[in-house]
């Protein structure tokens, strides 16, 4: 199973949105956990509902330390109204200090039948968000199709896929055609960044979907379900034949 990581380099172009929506849209036959990785602070209780803190990234880290375990990680987990499991993170300092202390790669090791995704918040150059970075299979940036989201992304793209494949979502419209992001990534890089799809920015879907009275509508029939589903099913069929892992360059 895979260790996937979203993230964004700039701004706030939906990361956890489609991380959510991803998690929701995940095949049924794989289990799948949606971990919050920012140190900011995650979005997803407020979003929907979950206690801050009750279990929560911190409490998990406190019972972790001499090791990692399967049933301390599932009882440290939440769930996300009729989806799956999620690890939040409220934020602040003890998060900070969660992430410093927390091996995602061990995590990961210690669930052989789990695929995690691991919304990381803005990609910083701290170490331990460096260290999720390279402990990844692949890692997910999200960004709008504008000029300063692009030349942020061209100029880290070499060291975000040192390591692993680094997969563009494209979020929302914008002058640059998806085609010319793909074409510009994969020459940048020599091949190991490429475009994975184009998400829709669909406001209403989003909130749909962190609505109990229009979630079955949102996963289903909204712009942005619709549009990250193919996202999602390109991202599980990568993610079970195993992406080979890029050369440096």
């Amino acid at each position: 199973m895979s260790l996937v990581v979203l993230g964004s380099l700039k701004g706030a172009p939906g990361v956890t949105t489609l991380a959510t929506c991803v998690a929701y849209q995940w095949p049924r036959h794989r289990r799948v956990a949606l971990v919050e990785a920012d140190a900011d602070g995650g979005a997803v209780a407020p979003r929907f509902g979950l206690h801050p803190t009750q279990p929560s990234l911190v409490s998990f880290a406190a019972v972790s330390r001499h090791g990692m375990s399967e049933t301390e990680f599932w009882s440290a987990c939440q769930r996300l109204p009729d989806g799956p499991a999620v690890l939040v993170a409220a934020g602040g300092e003890s998060t900070g200090a969660a992430l410093e202390q927390i091996d995602f790669g061990a995590l990961h090791r210690s669930l052989p039948d789990t695929d995690l995704l691991v919304d990381a918040g803005r990609f910083r150059a701290s170490k331990p968000a460096a260290r999720l970075r390279q402990q990844a299979d692949v890692v997910v940036v999200v960004l709008p199709p504008c000029f300063e989201s692009l030349a942020v992304l061209l100029d880290r793209a070499g060291g975000l896929s040192e390591r692993a494949p680094l997969l563009a979502v494209v979020a929302g419209d914008g002058p640059y055609p998806v085609a010319e992001i793909d074409a510009a990534l994969r020459q940048t890089t020599g091949d190991r960044a490429w475009v994975l799809g184009s998400v829709a920015a669909d406001a209403r879907g989003a909130a749909g979907l962190a609505s109990d009275t229009g979630r079955v509508r949102a996963l289903r029939r909204s712009l942005l379900a619709r549009s990250t589903r193919v996202v999602t099913d390109l991202l599980a069929h990568l993610s079970s034949a195993g992406v080979p892992r890029p050369d440096a360059a």
